[in-house]
This record gives structure tokens, sequence and C-alpha cells, in this order.
């Protein structure tokens, strides 16, 4: 069912002044499974990085309120949040970019993969985010966010967080 699991933590980050950055940032805790496209965007710690951004401070255009972006300024997804919840934990989906070149005419890691779609579990308290990947479900995946939100995915999440190796602590 599901290609890739990823456990995302929230971290404190700094900016170059040594002030504390407002904008959350997550980092790969624990990962099942396989996605091609996130070497690209490991960092020089071999580490996956993410951070979650509000749209209406960097695409205003955007028909979703948060994104997820990532090393080099690679929107990783959308996050589109429509009140699906399992207990407390909200359940988001989104999808890769679209386009073969992004700004800055860099090639798109994730375009070979653009038929595939995001889950998102976001902890009430937004201190982790779990990804679910789905291939080859771009279009479906609003409706595999209401099959996870009325449990019909549960045997499965449990499966992946379970054989998840931690790859940082």
């Amino acid at each position: 069912m599901f290609s890739c699991y990823l456990k995302m933590e929230r971290r404190q980050s700094t900016k170059k002044d040594g002030t504390e950055s407002k904008t959350p940032r997550y980092v790969v805790t624990a990962q099942a499974g396989y996605f091609k496209p996130l070497q690209s965007i490991k960092n020089a710690q071999d580490e996956i990085v993410m951070y979650f951004q509000r749209n209406d401070k960097c695409n205003p255009n955007s028909t979703s309120e948060t994104r997820l972006q990532c090393k080099g300024s690679i929107n990783f997804s959308s996050v589109y949040l429509e009140n699906l919840k399992i207990g407390e934990t909200l359940i988001g989906h989104g999808e890769p970019p679209q386009s073969k070149e992004l700004k800055g005419n860099k090639q798109n890691p994730f375009y070979d993969n653009r038929g595939d779609g995001y889950l998102f579990l976001i902890a009430p308290d937004y201190k982790t985010i779990e990804i679910l990947i789905v291939q080859n479900s771009r279009y479906l995946i609003q409706g595999y966010a209401r099959q996870l939100s009325a449990g019909q995915f549960d045997e499965a999440l449990r499966v992946m967080r379970e054989t998840a190796k931690h790859v940082i602590d």
C-alpha cells in the first residue's frame, strides 16, 4: 500500500545571525520503505530537513494554507487539511510538484514521481509529522486520506511504524 514512511520531528533552528527561526523545522528521524527523490534533498549531514511554512508568506496564490519545503527551496508538497483526524491527529494530503523545472531552472527531483500522492499525519502539538507516500495515487489521494481517517489503513500504518529504522535521534 505505502511505498515509504517518514517520521519527522520538530527541531528548533537558528538563523545565521544567531536568532531563533520562527519557521518550524523538521528532521526525518525514522524511515521505512524507499522513495528515490529523497536522496536528492539530503543535506551535508545526510539528513532530510523540511520546513513547515504558511503559503500566505511565500505563495499567496496557493489553494492550501501550508506546505513542506526542503533543501534548495524545493517545495516537497502543499499540505491540504480538510478537517480529517484520527483522534486528535490531523490528516492531510498532497502531491509532488508537477513541473519539470523549478524556479531558477533547477531540475525537479520529484518529476519522475509526479503521479504519487502523500498522506500527512500531524500531531496536535505539531511536534511530529508523519508522511506516507502512495505510488501512483495523485488523483486518488483525497479518498485515501478519508480512508485513513476511517481506520481502513490502521494495520498498514502500524506495520510501517514498527518497521521504520531510526535514521537520527
